[in-house]
């Protein structure tokens, strides 16, 4: 059972195309995407679905396949802890894209 108090919408309001407000009898639906951004629409794992153990201590699920990386990439150069950069800096902390 949910904490979350029901809403009763009195009136949808939706903008018209001179950006006055009007009301509408139907419900108005919109994404993030009417508002210029970026939405990921691939498919994700859920989490929720990988098996349990069949006991408490004992990791017995399967092995889970690892998913491609991606389009991520690392901000911090991955280097040595006593490596420097020419200019005498750590190099560890010279992030990947500066200004």
């Amino acid at each position: 059972m949910s904490n979350r108090p029901e809403i009763k919408i009195q009136r949808q309001t939706a903008f018209r195309d001179d950006g006055q407000l009007e009301v509408t009898e139907t419900s108005v639906e919109t994404s993030l995407e009417d508002f210029g951004a970026d939405v990921d629409h691939r498919d994700r794992d859920s989490r929720l679905d990988r098996p349990e153990a069949s006991e408490f201590g004992v990791d017995d699920r399967p092995e889970v396949e690892q998913s491609s990386p991606g389009d991520q990439s690392t901000l911090f150069a991955d280097t040595d802890a006593d490596q420097q950069t020419l200019t005498g800096d750590e190099a560890a902390m010279q992030c990947l894209f500066d200004d």
